[in-house]
């Protein structure tokens, strides 16, 4: 009997696309239960205030029979959309000001994120993204949406500059030289896996090129919070949030869209709470609502991060302490890699920074895929910069929010792999 007369033959296409680290997750190294396992330095998770947060979790833990139900709807209580915005108006500082209208929940931002593939594009339209970028995104537009990513290079051009926004300018002529059609520009900012910002003008100039191409702008700014201070980065960019420009004169407001969740900046993929923000396009957020069903956040979740954005005091007490703790890690593991000739991308935000492990290896003609089967004989895994659709090979994401400890050894085991 075929596989295609088990499955079907979208199914049968998809099978090599299941990740490849959930055997990473089965074996995950502890220096006590697990000595042996694999040290995760490749998975963007953020563990730095895990026993903070766990903390206040369990003490706000409280289930109501409300809890059991399908609460206020498909797209987040009530509760939850009235202290996301509370804490988003002071984290993000928004132009105008964010209410529960402008706003939806989902269960993580990759969800939200198809939200948009789904509502804003049409089967086989493009998104431009600036390569290196999530890989991700390929899967989340296309698997059921089936929206493309195309992919914008840009050479000797700095992604972050205003010269790189005309790269996008340039692809979008090439691709509608072949016919493809366009819809939105998809940034993310901070930027993942390079850890820059954009700036200001910058995030102009891109609302001013959606508006000329009649593009919308989705910002993914997951890891807003993830932003430390790096004294080595030559001036460092703060981060801006697409919400605290005034769009007016620059792009028509209906095509401008955030999107936010805890993922990163608390650690907390497990609980799968996102957003969606689009402050004037209610046709947009009405028609998400129709096939919210799909896209339902857990009502336990729910309850407990709307008590933990509401609490203005443990949010502030959170943000110092976590922006504290990932410069330190940051600077460690940059110590780490001076001290050992490893070069390494400097950035000011995000989970991770990105080195050279060629150089490394320099003298021999060792590809991507070799050096990370040396790493994971090492029991040691990283992802690499080809994964992320890098345009410079040899460079690989090290996620370093971890406790000293695991960063320590997952530190040690790359020096290993290449003795």
């Amino acid at each position: 009997m075929s596989l295609e007369s088990c499955i079907s033959s979208r199914a049968v296409a998809y099978l090599p696309q299941a990740p490849k680290f959930f055997d990473v997750l089965d074996d995950l190294w502890h220096p006590i239960t697990n000595p042996g396992g694999i040290v995760n330095l490749g998975l963007a998770e953020n563990a730095l205030m895990h026993t903070e947060l766990t903390e206040f979790i369990n003490s706000k833990l409280h289930a109501t029979p409300h809890a059991l139900t399908y609460g206020d709807g498909f797209t987040g209580s009530k509760q939850l959309k009235q202290s996301l915005c509370q804490f988003l108006n002071q984290q993000l500082k928004p132009f105008t000001p964010l209410v529960p209208a402008h706003l939806l929940a989902t269960p993580g931002v990759g969800n939200a994120l198809e939200c948009c593939a789904w509502s804003l594009c049409d089967q086989d339209d493009c998104v431009l993204v600036g390569r290196p970028y999530w890989s991700a995104f390929d899967y989340i537009f296309k698997i059921r949406a089936g929206v493309n990513i195309r992919q914008v290079s840009f050479g000797p051009v700095d992604p972050f500059s205003l010269e790189g926004v005309q790269e996008y300018e340039k692809e979008y002529i090439r691709a509608k030289q072949e016919s493809a059609r366009v819809k939105a520009i998809l940034l993310c900012s901070p930027h993942n896996p390079l850890g820059r910002c954009y700036s200001k003008e910058v995030l102009k100039a891109y609302m001013r090129l959606c508006d000329k191409l009649g593009l919308h702008l989705i910002s993914d700014e997951i890891y807003a919070l993830s932003v430390f201070e790096n004294p080595k980065m030559p001036d460092p960019v703060p981060f801006t949030s697409i919400l605290s420009i005034n769009t007016q004169g620059l792009i028509d407001q209906r095509k401008v869209h955030m999107l936010w969740g805890l993922s990163k900046d608390f650690g907390a993929t497990g609980l799968r709470i996102g957003c969606l923000v689009s402050q004037v396009n209610e046709s947009f957020l009405k028609s998400l609502e129709s096939f919210s069903l799909f896209n339902f956040p857990s009502s336990l979740a729910d309850g407990v991060i709307a008590s933990l954005l509401a609490d203005e005091a443990y949010i502030q007490q959170y943000v110092s302490s976590y922006q504290s703790r990932l410069a330190k890690s940051y600077a460690r593991a940059t110590q780490f890699f001076r001290k050992h000739g490893i070069p390494y991308k400097e950035s000011n935000a995000t989970l991770f920074l990105m080195v050279n492990l060629t150089e490394v290896v320099q003298g021999t003609s060792l590809a991507e895929d070799d050096i990370l089967t040396m790493l994971r004989k090492e029991k040691v895994y990283l992802t690499s910069g080809t994964s992320y659709r890098s345009e410079q090979p040899g460079w690989f994401r090290v996620v370093i929010a971890h406790p000293q400890y695991v960063l320590d050894e997952g530190l040690k085991r790359i020096v290993q792999a290449f003795k």
